[in-house]
């Protein structure tokens, strides 16, 4: 895999020998990412007891998730120019001990305002291995077998989505939120003390490399893995970044807002019929990210990515008709088999950026889609208070097709 040229003493661009078809770097990465969003996500569960112990409202409980939105947002720019120019063990150790510092904070926290902060510092820490982590694999191989890494990314990132708000259920109804909370620091303390060690390692196999090398700093072993068309167009940008902002705009506006208030409000189902429901699309989406990035490489990121957003659009359309159980189904199901587009717009961009670029591009890439994800639950949940299911899955329907229509007009084969 690629190692950062100022801090990983390799030059840009550049990358790992891979060993059995799965390089040692990337196992690490994958890791990495899992690991921290089982630590950042656990949280989510104990927010009930988090309120219920600093007395807090439900505005304030609320706030507490927006607190970790914008800390995302804030840091997604700068964790992108940091994965470009810093070896992955080094951005990903920060990573590990932002982490272990937010959610000790949080552990301890006796007031709203800290718990505020650290919410805050736990969705920089998100943000940063996330980035690190999307950056690493889109450079870990060629063109050719870039969709598929990707996957991998996905699969690694989702698995701790999903594990994270278990093992926080577990560990709070256990033992309390605060204990829970510093069984998440202990995640970040082991990640960051892990990433350094083997740091340490990078640098000396570096040294020992640099004075094997026949030439003055390069290693015959490392290959280029630059971009092999010609760069991206203002157009193509602009429909590349639309993927990840009208992908997580849905995801959030209906997956996590939508769907919940139309399966209590409208069809009476219980909270555990509606879990089980979501719970279902979730893991419909580790197959779909394997499809869509093995798909994408052997046919075209475009052929791929346009039906994703497409069949979005269309279960965001069926949440949009009259309430029914099949519809209501059948919406879970395209979303999250759609939703695996936007590693494949991430493909995309790495295929045409180059790799000095490219860390700045990702950093813009994941913050146009945490913008969508803080967007799509206000105008859906509005628009269903204001007018009913109808215009507020259309809402949502009209900004994947727009998405849609942008890739497929000026996303290149």
């Amino acid at each position: 895999m690629r190692v950062g040229a100022p801090g990983g003493g390799s030059e840009p661009g550049s990358v790992e020998p891979a060993l059995g078809g799965l390089d040692v770097s990337r196992v690490l990465v994958g890791s990495v990412v899992f690991a921290v969003a089982v630590a950042a996500f656990a949280r989510i569960p104990l927010l009930p007891a988090i309120g219920d112990d600093l007395s807090l409202s439900t505005g304030e409980i609320g706030l507490l998730t927006t607190a970790f939105g914008l800390g995302r947002l804030l840091t997604d720019l700068p964790a992108g120019r940091l994965a470009g120019a810093v070896s992955p063990r080094l951005a990903l150790a920060g990573a590990g001990a932002g982490l272990a510092l937010a959610c000790g904070l949080l552990a301890g926290a006796g007031s709203f305002a800290q718990a505020l902060v650290a919410s805050g510092l736990i969705g920089c820490a998100s943000a940063l291995a996330n980035t690190t982590g999307m950056y690493a694999f889109a450079t870990a191989t060629g063109a050719e077998r870039r969709g598929a890494s990707m996957a991998i990314y996905t699969t690694a990132l989702m698995s701790g989505q999903i594990f994270g708000p278990a093992l926080g259920g577990a560990l709070g109804s256990l033992a309390g939120w605060r204990p829970a909370m510093g069984v998440a620091a202990g995640i970040g303390l082991v990640v960051m003390l892990l990433c350094l060690a083997l740091r340490q390692r990078e640098r000396r196999r570096v040294v020992r490399a640099t004075r094997s090398a026949p030439g003055p700093g390069r290693d015959p072993a490392r290959v280029d893995r630059g971009p092999t068309t010609p760069p991206p167009t203002r157009s193509e940008l602009l429909a590349l970044a639309a993927a990840p902002f009208a992908t997580f705009f849905a995801m959030a506006g209906l997956t996590q807002t939508l769907v919940p208030l139309i399966g209590d409000g409208e069809l009476e189902l219980g909270a555990s019929t509606i879990g089980l429901a979501i719970g279902a699309g979730a893991a419909a989406r580790f197959a779909s990210a394997w499809i869509t990035g093995v798909g994408s490489d052997r046919l075209s990121r475009k052929v791929v990515l346009v039906p994703s957003l497409l069949a979005m659009a269309l279960g965001a359309g069926c949440l949009a008709l009259p309430p029914g159980v099949a519809g209501w189904t059948a919406a879970i199901g395209l979303i999250a088999l759609g939703s695996s587009g936007i590693s494949v717009a991430a493909a995309a961009l790495a295929d045409r950026v180059a790799p000095a670029e490219l860390g700045h591009r990702l950093g813009m890439f994941r913050l146009v889609g945490d913008v969508g994800l803080v967007a799509g639950p206000i105008v859906a949940g509005f628009l269903y208070q204001a007018a009913g299911p109808g215009p507020a899955g259309g809402a949502c329907a009209a900004v994947l097709l727009a998405a849609a229509l942008a890739a497929g007009l000026w996303v290149r084969e």
